[in-house]
């Protein structure tokens, strides 16, 4: 954010537009011993961000992530990724015990096979722009 005067703007430090996905679609996220599910919230060329139930383990080291529709046969796996934040979500259900967060992750570097099933995820699957955060 940056301050004009009196305003704050919000500046988008992303390269890519983030789109809203349309179906339930779901991030897995690997590390060589913990796996995360979550459901997508956005998704862009550069990563995505995807909510979870917050557990005991926490993926902490290097891993790759696997999109997965429900519902459909569509499958894009072991796509590698970084993260680039991942913090806890106001709790909506003010009664429940439950805990969310959000997991935001940046896609290193992608296969000639993964570019195209991304970009066909993207124009197939999503809705609109995502609003930024």
């Amino acid at each position: 954010m940056e301050n004009i005067g009196r305003k704050t703007i919000k500046v988008e430090k992303r390269k890519f537009t983030r789109f809203k996905v349309k179906n339930l679609s779901f991030a897995l996220l690997k590390s060589d011993s913990y796996e995360e599910l979550g459901e997508i919230i956005d998704i862009s060329k550069g990563g995505l961000a995807f909510q979870y139930l917050v557990g005991e383990n926490q993926i902490k080291e290097a891993f790759e992530l696997d999109i997965i529709l429900a519902g459909d046969d569509f499958h894009i796996k072991k796509l590698p990724c970084k993260t680039i934040s991942d913090f806890e979500m106001t709790n909506k259900i003010y009664f429940s015990s439950l805990k969310m967060k959000r997991h935001s992750i940046k896609f290193s570097e992608l296969d000639n096979n993964q570019i195209p099933e991304l970009d066909y995820f993207i124009k197939q699957y999503t809705i609109s722009e995502a609003q930024a955060i």
